[in-house]
Order: structure tokens, then C-alpha cells, then sequence
């Protein structure tokens, strides 16, 4: 439900510093370009414009991974075809006019009509239907390289305007941006959007394979080209310049200074296989995280470097790429630049010693050479490559007895301390004198006087041994932090603590609430007087007398005809309809045979008689009948009319492979499940809260934020009354620090016993005791995709130089924080509402999909939000005969609450019932 509130503001601005917005003009919008394969799409995301080579976008697209306020542009090359293009063997022969031999493409003949039909349906038609609007057409001027005479060259420019008014024709609506392309603007400067060029400070012979300063004739006759283009025909032009990429802060000064011209800027390598820097220089959230496990993304998923590295990175804002030791990703990651792409390298073994492939190695090596830092935890590196990191081997023989630890830091022996027995100590430590900028946080000294180092932050990162990193409790029990992780990776990682970071727990000030069923036991019978369906009860006891929004699904398999209880089918459909018929109730799919084990299903493996899903009569796995079909089942016989159903929530061991991931997308279904955050007193490590999901190829699995009664009851063997136990879980994941939501998220079996129903009525009752705010799981869902293709980035060269702006990477993420110990001031003109200040933490509320920081003094906005269980909409103030209007819409799907600050008053009349005019702030409603 949309709701209008209106206030007058019956005061004056105060001055103070704040976050203060430079208004963004048309012709000054953001781009970059980037041709190699494996798109960095969540990166690209901080630019208004991305430039992609179309043969390099895989069949999944950027739907799912790019900020959907980036236009993705496709480069078409017009004068030249090289023959790696597929539509290169159609190409008749007499099309070529000749060859570019610095990169071995043939150069088209203009002038033919054939060839320019060509062009238009067979190379634009196609990529005008895969969803591309605007085109970067390169090579506008070939035809010079073998056009000799004034005729030819005149002939060659006459056939390409004629070609980009065909092309411009037939796709009015196409964004046309020009490389070069001087000699035809005159004819066709109105088709153009803007004009890019290369190499006007620094640019790369092809033939020496040298970078180069441009010489002051050259940047003067392009930059005369550029102005034209600027002044006479009010088109922006892109400066494109290239710098090698270990020299990040020489493309910085050479950005700023095409942003000093006026114009749009782009540097990076000469291959653009590299995130540069253009208008904004992009604070890499992601992590590269290299890892030894050798099998499936299922397995993958239980590795070390996933399950609990990731938690402290995304409490940092960071996120990880996983790529195996060995693997083809981490050697294509070896040949181009990570400066700029990622934030930082983790490498994290744990099957056996430091791996032996030497693309380990190779890329440690780029990432110091380009300034990216590099993490190294449990198994250290071998003598021989001990030297590139700055380590030397120490005497084990001598390791025997105990050792004293010697303490640099209070984040050690965070959640355990180890035994001090020398057994399987590492024997190493850092070169000595100790290099520069190094912090030693644990030293071990030996009986023998050996001092050696086993947690530190060097030049290039840091490391932290197997021993002093993680402990593995005796009996297989559990896992305990010996450092605190959060702090030790921020640190060696060089995370810069006065950014903002984008937050997946609240929401304008107060803690989120999602509420998901899974459909499991819906033809249960609850051990209750009368013994109905644990579905009825489920209905009566909780759906219809807790009104919060939910989303609950079923297992077609469990209720529909075809399944395993057909005579019951009727009766169970009635109940699902009455259940998704409730105007709080979301719809969501439990898959039709409920995979058991999805790697399995996927791949075909069985392991004697333990079953893969559901036995349903006549029926082996289909991903698609899992996923689309199951969901088209509820849509057409158990949805109510306008209800659609929403997601997907993974089912057994939750842990599918990338195709039923791509399903579920191609099938328009958010997906959650999986995790294992189970946080308790009895067990109270960090290693048990999960991270927000994991990135499966090119799809991302999101996590739910806690685990259901299945795990509290230990898989249903009892206590049944265990589900109060989450309580603890909720509780320890908001204090000291707020690390996820409320999730409160069970089976619908859980229904079926006194002692587990009267758990859930003690959660929910919880629940209704604290100040929350309510949203769907899809809402939540679609958070944390937003989360992941969040960016930040500082301005480059104009009045906002250094300025952050943060991208929410949707429309659902409006929630940032930073330390409350940073000073900051918010207001409607970056973007803001208002922040709260919770625990050590600033909270900013935003109302903008785009945001700015600044440190400007300035006046910030009389009334600003405090907290508020709705999303702002809208949030706009207008100038009255009496004062100040502030004017806000908010969605709400629960009684509103809102607290505001500033001497003032509002009136809401003609607003939501119940609210009383003329209230002073501050308030709450």
C-alpha cells in the first residue's frame, strides 16, 4: 500500500556540512569501455554507459548482475571486420577494400549498398534484438588506410553517411555514439549521440607495442576535432586514453585532466580489458577469493574461503569471485589487469600445503605489481616462493615444547586461543629488518629463543596461519575465530573505514522482518484433537493471526494431482488457494519433487538407494518441470486473480549447480535458501552466520538470512519445542553488531505437533515485540541482488572532485552505513532523508537509486527521517505561502511508524486515516 503524507515545515534551514549532490548534466554522463571476455558487469555498474563487445556477453546476459540504471552499448565495428567475427564467412569479397594489417581485420568498402544492407540486418538487427540501443561504432575512418585518392576518399564518405542513415532508419530510436568520424559530421552530426576519440594525452603505438605522451600538434589537432564537435554540434565527446595498468595514478591525473577540457573521460589499457578511470573512479567492492576446492559449485560452496570468509567480507561491503586453484578462471585473471576490478586477492588453501600451480603465484605477483593487496591464510607458501612475499623459512627442527605468544593486537584470540603446544607450528616469519609497513598482530616464541611470525599485515597485504586463523574444536563440534576476522581483513585488505557500505539489515532506520515457508509436510497431519492438515493449521494458527507480509510456498509434488497424495489433492489446493488468497501472502515454489540433493539430480549421480527428491510415479529430475513448471502450476490452478508467484526457495540441501540458477532467472524468479547462520549462546562463533549468498558463474544463490526449526530441532528429531532457540539467533545477530535481519523462516510441518506450534507462537510473539519493518522476502531477495551491483566511486575533475557517488544497484537497497564515529550530515540533495544512529553505527536513509557525498558547508532540509517500517517513495519539498512543504510518499504494507527530526509541523490531511494534523516534531506517527 502507497500512502501520501504532507508537512509544513515551519522553520528555517540550519547550516551544516552534509552530503551535498552535483546535478548530473546529459552531456556530462559517465562511460566505459570494456571488449575483454568475463565481464565485470557489478563493476560496471558505476558508470551511466558500459561499452561491451557483443561476442563476449555469454547467453546470461548482465539482467542479473548490472546496475539496471547502466546502458549496456554494443561496439560494432563499421570500417573493418576481423575474422574472428562470425559473421565474417558471409562477407562477399567484393565488400573488401583492403586490409588492416596491425590487426589483421579487412577493411569494408563504403560505397557498396550490399555491404551496408549487410551491416544493418545482419550484424545491428541482431543485437537490436538481444535488447542492445545504443552502439559504439568504431573504425569510422578505415577506408583512409587504403583509400588513396580524393575520389576514393570521397566515395568511402559518401557511402558511410549514407550507411548511418540506413542504420539510424531502421532503428530511429538507437543511441549512436561515433569514434571519430570528423569527415562525416558535418553531414550527420544530429544523428550522432557523441563523438569519442583516442589517445589525446596518452595513447599506445600498436606496431612498438609502446605507451606514449601524445605529442602537443597531435593533442592539438584532436582536441580541435573534439571542441568542434563540443561548441559547434553540442554533442559530448569522450576522450579514450591509455595507460598501462600498473600506473593507476597516472591515469587518474590524466582523467582529470580531459575532465579539466570539458570532456568525458576513459583510461585504461590498450586492450580495455581493465577497469579504468573515466568521470568517477570506481572503489572496487569485489574480492578475487582463490580457494582448493577442485569439485562443483555444491562443494565449492563448503569450502572455507565461501562459507566463513565471506561473512566478515560482506560485513566489510566487499563481496568474492571464487576461483579454484588450477582452475581456467584464475588463469584468464593472470593475463589481464585486476587494479581497479578488485579490491583485493584472498587466498585461502586448506586440503594440503600451498598449491604448486604456478598461476597461483602469477597472480599474487600482478596484484602486488599493480598495488592490489593480497590475504594468505592457512597454508603458506613453500620455501621456494617464501622470498616474493617477503617470508624466510625458521628452524622446525627446533619446534618442540610449548611457546609464548606474544600479542600485538587485541582483534587476536578473538573468539579462541589456541593451545600454546609447538606442535604444527608454522616455522616461518617476516625477512628481517621488518619491511616497510609492516604490523605484526601475533609473534610465537619458542623455547629456543626462535621468534616467529604468525598473523600480520605487511606492504602487500597480510597472512595469517592455519593455526592462529581458525581452531577446529575437538570432536568435530564446531569452528572458533582466533582473530577477529572483520578487523584482520580490513586491515590487511586496506579497506578504507570512512566509506559508506551498503546494508542488507535495515531499512530507513529500523531492522528488516522477512517471514518464508517452505511447503514441506503440507498433507501432514498435526497430532492435535481432530487432526487436521499441519496446512490448516498453519492457516489458521499463524497466517491469519500474525498480518505480516509472507511469502509460503508449496511442493507441487506434495499437493497437486499428479503427486504423491492425488486422492488429497483437492482438499490440499483448496487449502493453498485460501493461504495465497491472503492480501499479506506472497506465492512461492518449493519445486515440484523437492531435489533432496542437487548437484545429484543435475548430474545424474546416485548413490545406492538414497533418493534425489520425492519419488513421484513416472517422474526423473527435470530442471525446468522443478522450476518454471511448478511455478506455472501455481500460477494457473492455486493463485489468486492479480498474484503471480514470486520465487523460488531451494529446497534439501539447498545447493543447486548454475543451471537451475539460470532456470529460475530465465524464468523470472528471484531465488533464496541456503546459508547456515545458527548463531546461538550455546554455540556463539561468527563462523556460524552466513554470508548473503554466493555467485554461481554468472547467477547469484542468495541466502536466506537464518535457518529454519529443522536445524533447532535437530531435522525434526526433537525437542520440538526447539524453535525458540532462534530467538537467540535474531538477538546475537544484532548485537554487538547488526550482521542480518530478522528472518523468521520454517516449514509448514512445523504445524503438525503441540510443542512445535507452541514454539512458533512464542517466535512470532517475539517478533511482534520488537520495532521492525516488514517486507517480503522477494523485496529482500531483490535487496540483496541490488547489495551485490552496489558501487561506489570518487568524482573525477569537476567541481566534485573526490566526491563519493553510490550507485544502490536497484530500486530496492536504500540503506547505507558508516562508523558513528565519522562525522556526516545528510540531505535531499545527495539523495538522503535522513540516518540513524544505532549501536556504533550511522545508518543513512536514502531516497535516490544515486547518491553523493561531499564535505561542502552547507544547509540541510528542516525536517529529516529518523526511522520509518515503510520505503520512501518520494521525498520533495516545495516552497508555500507559509512556509516549506515537504511532501512524502511511502509504501507500507503494516500500520505506519514513522519518527522525524526538526522544529517543525506537519500536516496531514488527505492522508492516511488516523494520523492527527499539526503535530509538533519531533514526532512520531
Amino acid at each position: 500500500m502507497r500512502i501520501w503524507l504532507i508537512f509544513l515545515a515551519a522553520c528555517f534551514a540550519a547550516p551544516f556540512a552534509h552530503a551535498q549532490a552535483t546535478s548530473k548534466k546529459s552531456a556530462d554522463f559517465s562511460i566505459a569501455f570494456y571488449y575483454s571476455t568475463d565481464i565485470p558487469w557489478e563493476t560496471l555498474g558505476a558508470f551511466d554507459m558500459a561499452v561491451v563487445d557483443p561476442g563476449n556477453v555469454t547467453p546470461a546476459g548482465w539482467g542479473q548482475r548490472l546496475n539496471p540504471r547502466t546502458e549496456v552499448v554494443a561496439y560494432v565495428s563499421v570500417g573493418e571486420v576481423h575474422p574472428s567475427r562470425p559473421y565474417f564467412v558471409h562477407l562477399n569479397p567484393a565488400w573488401r577494400l583492403g586490409k588492416n594489417t596491425d590487426w589483421g581485420s579487412v577493411v569494408m568498402d563504403q560505397n557498396s549498398a550490399a555491404w551496408r544492407a549487410f551491416f544493418v540486418q545482419r550484424i545491428v538487427a541482431p543485437l537490436w534484438a538481444k535488447g542492445y540501443r545504443s552502439f559504439f561504432l568504431d573504425t569510422l575512418d578505415s577506408f583512409h588506410l587504403v583509400a588513396g585518392t580524393p575520389q576514393a576518399r570521397a566515395e568511402q564518405t559518401a557511402g558511410l553517411v549514407a550507411l548511418l542513415r540506413e542504420m539510424k532508419r531502421e532503428f530511429p530510436e538507437a543511441k549512436l555514439l561515433f569514434n571519430r568520424g570528423f569527415e562525416v559530421l558535418p553531414e550527420v552530426h544530429t544523428l550522432a549521440y557523441a563523438v569519442a576519440a583516442e589517445s589525446l594525452f596518452q595513447g599506445y603505438d600498436v606496431g612498438k607495442k609502446q605507451f606514449k605522451t601524445v605529442p602537443q600538434a597531435d593533442f592539438d589537432w584532436l582536441w580541435g576535432q573534439l571542441k568542434r564537435c563540443k561548441e559547434d554540434y553540442k554533442l559530448p565527446v569522450i576522450a579514450i586514453d591509455y595507460v598501462q595498468a600498473d600506473n593507476r595514478q597516472l591515469a587518474r591525473e590524466t582523467a582529470k585532466k580531459i575532465r579539466q577540457l570539458g570532456a568525458i573521460a576513459w583510461v585504461a589499457t590498450p586492450e580495455l580489458d581493465s577497469i579504468g578511470v573515466g568521470n568517477v573512479d570506481v572503489i572496487s567492492r569485489q574480492v578475487l577469493t582463490l580457494h582448493d576446492e577442485p569439485g562443483h559449485w555444491a562443494q565449492v560452496a563448503q569450502h572455507a574461503a565461501h562459507r566463513i570468509a565471506e561473512t566478515p567480507l560482506n560485513q566489510l561491503g566487499l563481496h568474492s569471485e571464487l576461483a579454484g586453484a588450477g582452475s581456467e578462471v584464475l588463469a584468464r585473471h593472470t593475463t589481464r589487469p585486476l587494479a581497479g576490478r578488485f579490491s583485493g586477492v584472498v587466498m585461502w588453501f586448506t586440503a594440503g600445503p600451498f598449491p604448486k600451480d604456478a598461476n597461483v603465484l602469477a597472480l599474487y605477483e600482478r596484484a602486488r605489481r599493480e598495488g592490489v593487496p593480497v590475504l594468505l591464510l592457512g597454508a603458506m607458501p613453500d620455501a621456494a616462493a617464501l622470498a616474493k612475499f617477503d617470508l624466510e623459512v625458521g628452524t622446525p627442527d627446533r619446534l618442540r615444547g610449548s611457546v609464548v605468544y606474544e600479542r600485538n593486537s587485541p582483534h587476536m584470540f578473538f573468539e579462541f586461543e589456541p593451545s600454546t603446544v609447538a606442535v604444527e607450528l608454522w616455522a616461518g616469519r617476516l625477512r628481517r629488518p621488518l619491511p616497510t609497513g609492516t604490523d605484526v598482530w601475533l609473534r610465537t616464541r619458542l623455547v629456543t629463543g626462535q621468534v616467529l611470525d604468525q598473523v600480520a599485515v605487511t606492504q602487500w597485504g597480510g597472512f595469517a596461519t592455519a593455526r592462529f586463523l581458525k581452531v577446529n574444536l575437538p570432536g568435530d563440534i564446531g569452528e572458533r575465530w582466533a582473530l577477529n576476522p572483520i578487523e584482520f581483513f580490513r586491515a590487511a585488505l586496506r579497506v578504507d573505514p570512512s566509506l559508506p557500505v551498503p546494508d542488507l539489515t535495515t531499512e530507513n532506520g529500523k531492522r528488516l522482518l522477512l517471514i518464508h515457508v517452505d511447503g514441506d509436510g503440507f498433507a501432514n497431519r498435526a497430532e492435535i484433537p481432530k487432526a487436521p492438515y499441519a496446512s490448516e493449521v498453519m492457516f489458521t494458527e499463524f497466517l491469519q493471526r500474525y498480518k505480516l507480509p509472507s511469502t509460503v510456498s508449496v511442493i507441487q509434488g506434495e499437493v497437486a494431482p499428479l503427486g504423491l497424495f492425488r486422492a488429497l489433492s483437492p482438499q490440499l489446493e483448496s487449502i493453498a488457494r485460501r493461504i495465497f488468497a491472503l492480501p499479506h501472502v506472497e506465492l512461492a515454489t518449493h519445486t515440484l519433487s523437492h531435489p533432496f540433493y542437487w548437484a545429484e539430480a543435475e548430474l545424474g549421480i546416485r548413490r545406492g538407494e538414497r533418493a534425489v527428491g520425492l519419488k513421484l510415479p513416472g517422474y526423473s529430475y527435470q530442471v525446468q518441470a522443478e522450476i518454471q513448471d511448478s511455478a506455472d502450476y501455481i500460477n494457473t490452478r492455486l493463485a489468486p486473480a492479480g498474484k503471480r508467484t514470486k520465487m523460488l526457495l531451494w529446497s534439501g540441501d539447498t545447493q543447486p549447480l548454475e543451471e537451475p540458477l539460470r532456470q529460475a532467472f530465465a524464468s523470472g524468479l528471484l531465488n533464496m535458501n541456503g546459508g547456515y547462520t545458527t548463531i546461538s549462546k550455546a554455540n556463539p562463533t561468527l563462523t556460524l552466520v552466513a554470508p548473503v549468498g554466493i555467485l554461481k558463474g554468472e547467477h547469484f544463490q542468495i541466502y536466506a538470512p537464518n535457518q529454519n526449526e529443522n536445524v533447532y530441532t535437530n531435522e525434526w528429531t526433537g525437542p520440538f519445542y526447539g524453535f525458540d532457540q532462534v530467538i537467540e539467533t535474531f538477538e546475537m545477530t544484532d548485537s554487538p553488531l547488526r550482521l542480518k535481519p530478522v528472518n523468521l523462516y520454517y516449514h509448514t510441518y512445523i504445524a503438525s505437533k503441540a510443542a512445535s506450534i507452541a514454539s512458533l507462537h512464542n517466535v512470532y510473539r517475539w517478533v511482534e515485540g520488537q520495532d521492525l519493518h516488514p517486507i517480503f522476502a522477494s523485496e529482500y531477495a531483490q535487496k540483496a541482488l541490488d547489495w551485490r551491483r552496489a558501487t561506489l566511486a570518487r568524482s573525477i575533475g569537476a567541481k566534485s572532485d573526490g566526491a563519493i557517488e553510490l550507485r544502490s544497484g536497484g530500486t530496492q537497497l536504500k540503506q547505507w552505513w558508516m562508523p558513528r564515529t565519522n562525522a556526516v550530515f545528510v540531505s535531499r540533495a545527495g539523495g538522503w532523508t535522513g540516518k540513524t544512529s544505532f549501536q556504533n553505527r550511522n545508518y543513512l536513509h536514502a531516497v535516490e537509486e544515486v547518491l553523493h557525498l561531499g564535505s561542502e558547508a552547507t544547509t540541510v532540509e528542516p525536517m529529516q527521517l529518523i526511522s520509518a517500517n515503510a520505503r520512501i517513495v518520494e521525498w520533495g519539498y516545495a516552497e508555500q505561502v507559509n512556509g516549506r512543504t515537504l511532501r512524502v510518499q511511502v509504501a507500507v504494507h503494516v500500520p505506519l511508524k514513522m519518527t522525524l527530526s526538526g522544529n517543525c509541523k506537519f500536516d496531514a490531511s488527505g492522508s492516511t486515516p488516523g494520523i492527527r494534523a499539526n503535530t509538533p516534531v519531533p514526532s512520531t506517527i
